[in-house]
């Protein structure tokens, strides 16, 4: 991939829209997390729309609308960035409820299952397998309070990230990214 204005333009915007976001349970800043995706993206597809789509990937689902909404990154990236955008981003949840989020990690496996794009499905692999990696590191300095920072338990978590293996091994991706996704489970599995 090439370094453009549309990838500078992306990393600016992501950046001022996640300023002063946070890691779950950490002082790290959240824009770590898009910026690592779409570096990870980059291992199996040179795409500038992938390594872009990792960037946003997160902005419709922890950005307020009022600040950045649909119609903004139409305007800034197009229809087709809106759609890639919008087949890996989590529904707001008013209510933090379990039923809510159950609600919430069903529509996001819906959308995977119901995608033939490529180019969504790698940054779902990347961002779900950047997320387990970070797991795994903080359990090694937090054990089992981890838990303490989502809404679901690890049992929950599991089953999510399971889901979307499931999901993704049924689509046409590289080999090489599955098995790195099914190292990654396995590792989150394995933490006790």
């Amino acid at each position: 991939m090439v370094y453009s204005e549309k990838v500078n333009k992306a990393i600016k915007i992501a950046t001022k829209l996640h300023d002063g976001q946070f890691r779950r349970g950490s002082t790290i800043p959240y824009i770590a997390h898009p910026f690592a995706v779409a570096l990870m993206t980059q291992n199996y597809i040179d795409s500038e729309d992938v390594f872009i789509g990792g960037v946003l990937h997160d902005i419709l689902e922890d950005v307020p609308d009022r600040i950045y909404a649909p119609n903004d990154l139409v305007n800034d990236f197009g229809y087709d960035m809106l759609n890639i955008v919008e087949t890996v981003s989590e529904p707001d949840i008013r209510t933090p409820t379990q039923e809510a989020w159950r609600a919430r990690k069903y529509t996001y496996l819906d959308n995977i299952q119901k995608s033939n794009d490529i180019r969504p499905l790698i940054i779902s692999a990347c961002d779900k397998m950047h997320n387990m990696g970070e797991i795994a590191y903080c359990y090694n300095e937090l054990g089992e309070s981890i838990w303490t920072y989502f809404a679901a338990k690890r049992e929950r978590e599991i089953w999510f990230y399971s889901s979307v293996y499931d999901i993704l091994k049924g689509k046409i991706l590289p080999p090489e990214m599955l098995e790195e996704y099914q190292h990654r489970l396995d590792k989150l599995k394995s933490l006790q």
